[in-house]
């Protein structure tokens, strides 16, 4: 039954989800499903929970690998947002049909806050091996920062919403995938090599003769301008 309900979101989404559909598809009669569930909404909290619990465990034995080739910093971080990225992107579908339960249903909304934290915590806790390389000041605040961040970015491509698309509205997978992953990577692993106290201080309008903050242009490598614009 269960599996049966998984493939169904995977087609059709939650609005093609039916206790009908699931029974036609397993071979489960309609009074055998009704034994153990009794709603559509029981359902998917039934599948939640086994795939939510498959998603943990998998993420946590790639966590395991890439833990086990000793990567340094620059290149764990990488690593670690392509293989989150991919990780969500096989369960797209799956993940978007919770979202669009949890509007509605506190006990779905719950169950998948709760495992958005686990996979935070997962991620933290193999970057925060290479604690001794960062130079942001503050590395938990920092890994957690970039898990948001990629989470996010990842979700919008992948159309994780909880709103349904309407007729003609864009939908998931535009644009480059791999580019995206690739840059969420670059993006994540600047801010962890950043001393981000210093570089915010180092951006700060200085006081002067000249009385523009040249400490900034310094920084994004911009030359001053005269008046007539030249450099």
């Amino acid at each position: 039954m269960i599996k049966a309900a998984i493939e169904v979101i995977e087609e059709r989404g939650l609005i093609g989800l039916t206790l009908s559909s699931v029974s036609s598809r397993s071979r489960v009669s309609i009074g055998s499903i009704y034994n153990r569930v009794d709603s559509k909404e029981a359902l998917v909290r039934e599948v939640q929970a086994v795939v939510l619990q498959r998603m943990e465990k998998e993420f946590a034995v790639l966590v395991n690998r890439v833990r086990r080739r000793m990567l340094p910093l620059r290149e764990l971080v990488p690593v670690m947002v392509w293989e989150l990225a991919h990780h969500l992107r096989r369960y797209a579908p799956l993940l978007t049909a919770f979202m669009q339960q949890a509007d509605r249903d506190t006990v779905v909304e719950e169950v998948g806050r709760k495992a958005y934290q686990q996979s935070v915590l997962d991620f933290q806790l193999v970057l925060l091996e290479r604690k001794e390389e960062f130079r942001h000041p503050d590395p938990e605040h920092a890994t957690a920062t970039c898990f948001s961040v990629a989470y996010a970015s990842l979700a919008r491509h992948l159309g994780l919403d909880s709103r349904p698309s309407a007729p003609g509205q864009r939908g998931p997978e535009e644009g480059n995938w791999r580019q995206l992953v690739q840059d969420l990577g670059a993006m994540s692993l600047a801010f962890m090599m950043v001393d981000i106290d210093q570089a915010v201080g180092a951006t700060r309008p200085q006081r002067g003769k000249a009385g523009k903050s040249r400490a900034r242009d310094h920084l994004l490598g911009v030359a001053a301008l005269d008046r007539k614009g030249h450099v």
